[in-house]
């Protein structure tokens, strides 16, 4: 979800809930390399979908969740998370994770788990531990997704948006403090919830990326009139050492960040543009050209743009790096997050 919704209640419980597959839809089958694209739906509209596209072909298999229970996906799909053969999609307004099996022929619902109230944003898997970002929390609900029990909540004084897993470490963005204004920091957390260490950044910290022992941060904040802010920071995850650069009044830069072709890029305008060493960005080298960057990502040797009127249907682009368009679909409403899954065919 690429903007930020209020809401003022608490977490209440924790319920499990498994799904049959009451089509047993056998029309999401895996193929060698798997692109999932999480559309976020519109907010109340419980209308989040999830779809498959592989880049060598024109097909679409999706709304991949409704295809096999009849029912649509949930209320803002926010991002996903694949460890192994099992994806995990977050659902922000519905308070759920949605999980997938990525172990047979097919994509194959699982199980729900109701994260009652919590609001998730984000999560990152470890040592069969699933770690996941709550606003409503203002924290980080720690499950054992072996036995699917709440073992921990890691206490954070504001709203972890990203997080993401380095070295036996985890690494939460710090987006706004408890009152909803910006916050500026970045957490780093040893795998037993203790805080180790925090970093301040150019606030409004979301979006991060690891590429060779830096951590890249994407910042988006508010001025009291509204105005929308931009900035870029690094930490130097050996040295600990932390460079900003605050941009600004823009509304050139997205909030996504990716590691493409060994070079940080950052979405920007009509599609990608590189970071310069200096945290700026290089204008004069875009990847894309549509009117504007709704979501980014990289995977390999393609590009993944997507650009939303926020009613369905809505389109994914994929380019290669020369800037060639390679194919587009026609997917659901407000594609916002991509993730990669590969499969060994016999």
């Amino acid at each position: 979800m690429k903007f930020l919704i209020r809401v003022t209640i608490f977490l209440f419980g924790l319920y499990f809930i498994g799904c049959e597959n009451i089509f047993n839809n056998d029309s999401d089958p895996l193929t060698e390399e798997n692109i999932f694209v999480l559309c976020e739906g519109n907010f109340g509209q419980s209308n989040a979908s999830l779809w498959m596209v592989n880049p060598e072909n024109t097909e679409v298999a999706g709304p991949i969740y409704q295809n096999q229970t009849g029912l649509t996906l949930g209320d803002i799909g926010q991002s996903m998370t694949i460890a192994d053969d099992r994806l995990f999609v977050v659902n922000n307004n519905s308070h759920t994770i949605e999980e997938f099996s990525l172990g047979g022929e097919q994509v194959t619902h699982v199980k729900r788990i109701d994260l009652s109230e919590a609001s998730p944003r984000y999560m990152a898997v470890f040592k069969d531990k699933g770690y996941i970002t709550a606003w409503n929390v203002n924290g980080i609900i720690v499950i054992d997704l072996k036995s699917y029990t709440i073992e921990d909540t890691i206490a954070i004084d504001g709203l972890p948006e990203m997080i993401l897993v380095h070295e036996n470490f985890l690494y939460t963005s710090v987006t706004m403090k408890p009152d909803w204004t910006a916050d500026n920091r970045v957490i780093k957390i040893y795998n037993d919830g203790t805080i180790s260490k925090s970093f301040e950044v150019v606030k409004g910290p979301g979006q991060m990326v690891i590429q060779d022992n830096k951590l890249f941060v994407a910042s988006i904040y508010y001025g009291s009139d509204w105005s929308t802010n931009a900035g870029n920071s690094m930490i130097n995850l050996k040295t600990e050492k932390v460079e900003s650069n605050d941009l600004g009044q823009t509304n050139d830069l997205g909030s996504d960040l990716l590691s493409f072709n060994n070079t940080i890029y950052r979405s920007y305008k009509g599609g990608i543009a590189p970071l310069n060493p200096n945290l700026t960005i290089d204008g004069t080298q875009v990847i894309g050209e549509l009117g504007s960057t709704y979501s980014a990502a990289a995977f390999e040797k393609y590009i993944y743009l997507s650009e939303t009127d926020y009613v369905a249907p809505d389109t994914v682009y994929v380019y290669d790096f020369s800037g060639s368009l390679i194919q587009n679909y026609i997917i659901g409403a407000i594609p916002g997050s991509f993730a990669l899954f590969h499969k060994e065919i016999d």
